[in-house]
């Protein structure tokens, strides 16, 4: 069997732990408190992703000056994006639904795309390191698939919108993955460590302006964020044995 055939259901297997989260997130209803729970240990597991994986080796071996400039962009495009989508919401008649925050989908969708462009990359160093990223990361991606699913029906998503949601966070993992694997090994290395820190300011701004937002948007008490802690630990920990 050829190597991109092992990639590709390496990055299949990713693609449907991830989206097993939507349709148990459709079956049971989550209440607030649950759903914010979630959220707390997703925005520690992408603060670790980005504080362990991503960053260390950016700031190690990339070009320092360029590294922290596309840390920033990273960022101000988030906020970019979050200023835009509400602007639009703003305008939308006040008898339409629909989601309160088109910001929150675009960072957890953004966040799975990098989570599959590292099992690509991982795959391209060795399969079983491929394989291990997949299975590690889909710790914290399906616990996501399923927040951003309930979360879509408790803003009132049509059902229609929320299974086409699903279906992009089966591709964001899957596409990310062929995209690391395929495109990504035959870039330099700055270019990959620049990108790379893009994404980290993008993804640590996701965290503090929508995910953790939204997670205390009715006051969920503040032990809650002991599950950001914990979501943090869990990634470092599998940063670790996962090598």
């Amino acid at each position: 069997m050829s190597e991109f055939l092992l990639v590709f259901g390496i990055a299949l297997l990713a693609s449907f732990l991830t989206y097993l989260g939507a349709p148990l997130a459709e079956r049971f209803e989550a209440p607030q408190k649950v759903v914010s729970a979630a959220l707390q240990f997703a925005a520690g597991i992408i603060a670790a992703l980005v504080a362990f994986s991503l960053m260390p080796p950016a700031v190690r071996y990339g070009p320092y000056v360029g590294v922290v400039i596309a840390f920033f962009l990273g960022g101000l495009l988030f906020v970019t994006l979050e200023y835009g989508s509400a602007r639009l919401l703003a305008a939308r008649p006040a008898t339409e639904s629909g989601p309160k925050s088109l910001g929150l989908y675009i960072g957890i969708l953004v966040d799975l795309v990098i989570d599959g462009v590292v099992i690509g990359i991982g795959s391209t160093m060795t399969l079983t390191t491929g394989l291990l990223l997949a299975l590690g990361l889909a710790i914290s991606t399906a616990p996501l698939a399923f927040v951003t699913t309930a979360t879509a029906k408790r803003q009132g998503v049509s059902k229609e919108h929320r299974r086409l949601l699903a279906i992009m966070l089966f591709l964001a993992v899957f596409l990310g993955a062929l995209f690391g694997f395929l495109v990504l090994r035959n870039q330099s290395l700055e270019t990959r460590l620049i990108l790379i820190a893009l994404a980290s300011g993008f993804l640590i701004t996701t965290v503090t302006q929508s995910l953790i937002p939204e997670a205390n948007r009715e006051g969920e008490p503040g032990f809650a964020g002991i599950l950001f802690i914990g979501g943090m630990a869990l990634y470092a920990l599998l940063s670790f044995t996962i090598r």
